[in-house]
């Protein structure tokens, strides 16, 4: 079964790891947005001008001293940056390495582009602990692609991680990172700065569930800059409305008190997650979520025809039902897991949660027991 297969399989319901927040979280921060932007309906636009370049480098986190080396292009949103980036990296000849879990989109533009690469998936499910440089070293990769936070996770990496990329920087290794889901104020740009071969991609709206008007930025060594603004206007296209609403909202003051509430909305929530956990023996979630994705982690693995007609059952009797973790990414094989959405309405959160955990004790888990005796 394939991953659209699955989920057209499970459509309809309350799905907990559904990426669109719920109506609570909609409304309450539709009552702070602020947006005071008046627009061209009619011109094509390319470009963001200077004061905005700086404005929205300097949130990012580019320094000063940085500034006059970084070259920002915008596009309308992050997949359409991946697609500009992926050709750039065709053009250069580089063989990947992708580090997993990733956005799903990664490997359909190497497959599209005729980019070799290979993946490393040793470090799923804890990077921060299980990370080996040497690994990527040893590889014949000439680049390699992070996803900050770890996909679907809100984990963000550890200082050892960070030292390994800053070491395949060192060694003339080409870094690509995805932050398209990064909460704001913690960009790896503030660690890494401006440096050569490094490459980064934001969408700022993207976390707080802005999906309306929103905008993508690459950020990279101004040396590339007219390369890559080439590859946009055949990639990438034009901006919209939409987008450049965006740019001037992440500008202003008014973004900072969306973050201030999307901040206190999900840790509220993840609160509820962990106290609901902890009367399940066989379910966790890491301590370092810092975001509105968690993954959950089971003990155990659940064959894939299982779990769905589990999730099938599960919608018709009670309306609740999650995703597998291999649609983000995850090696189900070793052990199942799902996502929840901590910006849904803490209603179906709780009820979702405790309907989903107690099918698996008593109907998967029970199950795979009594095949173990």
């Amino acid at each position: 079964m394939t991953e659209y297969e699955v989920e057209m399989a499970l459509a309809g319901g309350v799905n907990l790891s559904y990426w669109n927040p719920g109506s609570e979280y909609k409304a309450q921060i539709k009552d702070i947005l602020k947006f005071g932007f008046e627009s061209d309906l009619f011109d094509y636009e390319y470009y963001i001008s200077e004061n905005f370049q700086k404005v929205v480098a300097t949130k990012l986190g580019v320094s000063e001293a940085d500034f006059k080396f970084a070259g920002l292009s915008v596009f309308s949103q992050s997949t359409v940056s991946i697609v500009t980036v992926s050709a750039f990296l065709a053009r250069k000849n580089l063989k990947l390495g992708i580090v997993s879990p990733v956005y799903f989109s990664v490997q359909t533009c190497c497959n599209d582009l005729k980019i070799p690469y290979m993946f490393f998936d040793e470090f799923a499910e804890n990077i921060n602990e299980n990370f080996d440089l040497d690994l990527l070293l040893k590889s014949e990769c000439d680049a390699f692609w992070f996803t900050s936070p770890i996909n679907s996770t809100s984990i963000y990496f550890s200082q050892k991680v960070k030292e390994g990329i800053q070491k395949l920087l060192d060694f003339g290794k080409w870094v690509f990172l995805d932050e398209s889901l990064c909460v704001y104020g913690k960009e790896l740009l503030r660690t890494f700065g401006i440096q050569d071969k490094l490459f980064y991609i934001y969408s700022p709206h993207k976390t707080l569930g802005i999906q309306g008007v929103k905008f993508s930025v690459v950020v990279a060594h101004r040396k590339y800059y007219n390369e890559i603004d080439c590859l946009k206007d055949c990639y990438g296209g034009s901006l919209n409305c939409s987008n450049l609403q965006g740019v001037t909202h992440f500008a202003s003051p008014n973004f900072d008190e969306c973050v201030t509430f999307y901040n206190k909305f999900w840790r509220d929530n993840l609160g509820l997650v962990k106290s609901i956990l902890t009367q399940y023996d066989f379910a966790h979630v890491s301590s370092e979520i810092a975001g509105h994705y968690a993954m959950i982690f089971m003990n155990s693995s659940v064959e894939t025809p299982k779990f769905v007609k589990a999730m099938k059952v599960l919608m018709q009797k009670q309306g609740y039902y999650v995703y597998p973790g291999l649609m983000q990414g995850f090696d189900m094989t070793r052990h199942f897991c799902f996502r929840v959405n901590m910006l849904l309405n803490r209603d179906d959160l709780k009820k979702g949660l405790f309907a989903v955990l107690d099918y698996f004790k008593n109907t998967l888990f029970v199950a795979n027991s009594m095949k173990g005796e």
